[in-house]
């Protein structure tokens, strides 16, 4: 892969019409990224022609990413939304979707019937007793519970939705090692994590994350790395799963 690749990719993406891309795509475009990492790590001069050049295409490469996947997502959700009004299914688009933006789709598709029988339900529906199955937390989002990850020690706390502790349990030992607490510096699209769980991020959250997404946060200038003494009150992790 390399930019040209990424930028027809994006311009066929510019209009509504949902296109194939290949299912290693974004594996693809990590490989690229990491090399262009590396030529740039290698230049002796920062302030040279040809540094200068290589950190452009960085730049510009994760850039045009972004902007590919916000753009599939929007394409995603729209036709969820369109999918909901109907009795059976009226788009063979879903068949160009990588499979964690089928998975996206099936999710909003849930969260837009949990939100039809919580709101409408007892207008449309006053007898029918059904209750909202938010995707992902259960029968009901109030029983929602996330784990926290404390850097330094290692413990998982158990937080309920309302941010009451309800319980800790060992981590790992050498938690230290793998994760690093952050400082958002902008808002993010969802992102998984080298430790497979999912990521939301907005900026000024001080959060807890794999050292290798942090490290490329910060080198995108979307994230600071938070010292000890730095650390506030305000420490977070946003894996949702």
């Amino acid at each position: 892969m390399d930019i040209e690749e990424i930028s027809q990719t994006l311009y066929k993406e510019k209009n509504q019409t949902l296109k194939t891309i290949p299912a290693d795509f974004y594996l693809e475009a990590e490989k690229y990224i990491r090399e262009l990492e590396k030529e740039i790590g290698k230049t002796n001069n920062p302030r040279s022609p040809e540094s200068k050049m290589l950190n452009d295409e960085h730049e510009r490469a994760l850039s045009d990413l972004e902007t590919i996947f916000m753009k599939r997502i929007g394409k995603v959700i729209t036709r969820a939304t369109i999918q909901s009004h109907a009795d059976k299914p009226i788009s063979k688009d879903i068949e160009k979707l990588l499979p964690a933006e089928k998975l996206l789709y099936d999710l909003v598709l849930q969260g837009i019937e949990a939100a039809k029988v919580e709101l409408l339900g007892p207008i449309l529906y006053p007898d029918s007793g059904k209750v909202p199955i938010w995707p992902g937390i259960g029968e009901s989002r109030h029983a929602s519970t996330a784990i926290l990850v404390e850097a330094k020690t290692g413990r998982e706390i158990t937080v309920t939705a309302d941010g009451k502790e309800t319980g800790t349990v060992s981590g790992k030992n050498n938690i230290n090692e793998e994760y690093v607490i952050v400082r958002i510096l902008k808002d993010l699209p969802t992102f998984t994590g080298a430790d497979g769980r999912n990521y939301t991020v907005n900026a000024e959250d001080v959060v807890v994350l794999p050292q290798l997404n942090a490290t490329g946060l910060i080198k995108r200038k979307a994230a600071k790395l938070i010292t000890a003494g730095e650390k506030g009150s305000g420490e977070k992790d946003s894996a949702k799963n």
